[in-house]
Parts: structure tokens; C-alpha cells; sequence
């Protein structure tokens, strides 16, 4: 089996959310289940990306001023082994279509926010079993 989690290890997610607050608590609910890196903006997470191989990234579509997490999304599925690592969209937007723009800016899974900690665990759970299915 090609994860890591044989030996102890969680798998390694990147948290790509301009808010702290936000960044914190989902910070919190996978602090159990996975090794969380964050990214605060796209150009940070794309650094983050070029030099770390993660399992998932979660990407807040909306980052404030300067690129997005659609755009961030694209630049990082370019990259060498991130052409089908899940890439869960997080987001408050939740209007009909929305789901289907960010599929195909190359995301993989979505959820809106407000969410529970048990939708957004299993949300990830649920990725991360595919990725390795």
C-alpha cells in the first residue's frame, strides 16, 4: 500500500484559509486524524505545494485580494504528482452551480460553510480513503 499511515504517521494536508479563526478550528478538528499545514494565501499555498508532497489540500475558494483558490487550484494541479491528489473546495459559496465551477477548476470534492466538524472530518476521511482506493 502506498500510504504512510503503517508507520504511525498522519497523512500530510495543507489548510490553504485567509482566516485565522477559521484556519484554527479546522485546525482543531483534524488535529487528531491529520498532520495540518496552512497556508494563509494561493501564492503561499502554491510555494507550500512546490516544495511538500501532501495527501489533500483544502482550499478556501475566496483568499481576499489577489489570486483565488480556483486559480490557486489550477497552478497546483500542474505540478508534478498533484494531477489527482483529492483538492477539496471550502467555501461559503454555495449557490446553485458553484459546485460545478470548482470541479472544474480542478478541484475534487466541495463543502460549504457554515459546517459541522463531523460533515467536514468526514468530508476528509472520505477523500483521503478514495485517493488511496
Amino acid at each position: 500500500m502506498a500510504n504512510n499511515e503503517g508507520n504511525g504517521a498522519l497523512p500530510k494536508i495543507l489548510l490553504v484559509e485567509d482566516n485565522a479563526e477559521n484556519r484554527d478550528v479546522m485546525s482543531h478538528f483534524l488535529k487528531k486524524s491529520c498532520e495540518v499545514d496552512v497556508a494563509h494565501d494561493a501564492p503561499t499555498a502554491i510555494e507550500k505545494a512546490k516544495n511538500a508532497q501532501y495527501r489533500l489540500i483544502l482550499m478556501d475558494i475566496n483568499l481576499g485580494l489577489g489570486m483565488n483558490g480556483m486559480e490557486a487550484t489550477k497552478e497546483i494541479r500542474k505540478m508534478p504528482g498533484y494531477d489527482s491528489i483529492p483538492i477539496i473546495a471550502v467555501t461559503a459559496y454555495a449557490m446553485a452551480g458553484d459546485r460545478e465551477v470548482f470541479m472544474e477548476a480542478g478541484c475534487s470534492h466541495y463543502i460549504s460553510k457554515p459546517f459541522t466538524k463531523k460533515e467536514f472530518v468526514g468530508i476528509v476521511e472520505e477523500a483521503l480513503q478514495e485517493a488511496e482506493a
